[in-house]
């Protein structure tokens, strides 16, 4: 029953985590970063060697690790899992304490701008204490599971629920299986990446001569804060609204073609990054031929997670460079 709480417990943490999470993406910024942590929580040591046991305890841990990408590292550290006490007619007749060395495997899976969900498989050396029998040591099987808040490029939130298997011998803890739930927090040695200037070309003022002056296009337009959701094709009312002075402007002028280009963010994989920001161009222009604009006065283009125009390290800056931006031409 014990075991089954501890898994409760967790569910409840990731589903609280899930219906209060935004949108986006987090381990990847991350990457190629070494980092450290402390947590601390409850360990349960599933059968003791006695049918009187005291078998919930406080526990502890130092751990660190290195992140290789957006979804991979490689994680150890020191545990301290508690003490189990047996007891034979309400007297102590063993106290067991068990202090572990822990190397494994650690698998991000991104749910948005600030939270990731993980799993860990990998083993541990175990060094038991006991107070009645001899002390031993031997190698036990790992796994876990658990989630992290991203607080800003460097800090990390985590709640985990860890599991091993036959932690010590039958003489002191009974060759039990222990359940150990944490809280701790992590540090990145790291820091975001520099912002690219956005770059935005000149508008091209044909020189011909003519009774009167060609119409001075206006300059490059870019449409960014809202214009998209996170992984969507599809333009918001604010993105239309302001494509509207677009169409009027090419429908007042009909000498002036445009290209519309789109972008990302930084989150994802480039290529698919490239072929949304294609996507999304495509749906601006989609718009203005709506409007009345012709197909053949309309360039698309797509450059990806290309010249941001803020930090892809902050929700905000993502959200503006997930963005169209407009160049007027004449012909």
């Amino acid at each position: 029953m014990k075991q089954v709480s501890l898994l409760t417990s967790v569910a409840s943490i990731v589903s609280l985590s899930l219906l209060f999470s935004g949108q986006a993406n987090a381990a990847a910024e991350n990457a190629g970063e070494f980092y450290l942590g402390a947590k601390t929580g409850w360990s349960n040591f599933v059968e003791c060697s006695s049918t009187d046991c005291d078998d919930d305890a406080w526990a502890g841990s130092l751990y660190g690790g290195y992140q290789f990408n957006s979804w991979l590292s490689l994680e150890g550290g020191y545990n301290y899992l508690g003490k189990s006490k047996s007891y034979v007619s309400d007297v102590l007749a063993n106290e067991t304490r068990v202090n572990q060395g822990e190397l494994g495997l650690k698998m991000d899976w991104n749910l948005t701008d600030t939270w990731n969900l993980f799993a860990k498989v990998g083993g541990s050396y175990n060094d038991v204490d006991s107070t009645a029998t001899e002390d031993d040591e031997n190698f036990s099987y790992m796994a876990g599971a658990g989630i992290e808040y991203q607080i800003n490029h460097n800090w990390r939130l985590r709640s985990e629920y860890q599991w091993f298997n036959h932690v010590g011998e039958r003489s002191t803890t009974g060759n039990t299986d222990i359940n150990y739930l944490s809280f701790g927090i992590s540090y990145y040695f790291g820091s975001p990446a520099p912002v690219a200037a956005a770059a935005v070309a000149a508008p091209v003022v044909a020189q011909e001569v003519a009774p009167e002056p060609a119409p001075e296009p206006l300059p490059a337009a870019t449409l960014s804060t809202n214009a998209f959701t996170l992984n969507s094709t599809e333009l918001t009312d604010t993105a239309k609204g302001s494509l509207d002075p677009v169409a009027t402007y090419l429908e007042q002028h009909p000498d002036v073609t445009v290209d519309v280009v789109g972008y990302t963010d930084s989150s994802g994989a480039a290529e698919y990054n490239q072929q949304l920001s294609e996507k999304r161009a495509q749906s601006a222009a989609d718009y203005l031929t709506a409007q009345g604009v012709e197909t053949s006065r309309i360039t698309v283009d797509g450059k990806g997670e290309e010249n941001p125009i803020a930090d892809n390290a902050t929700r905000e800056g993502r959200e503006k460079n997930r963005r169209i931006e407009v160049y007027y031409k004449m012909n």
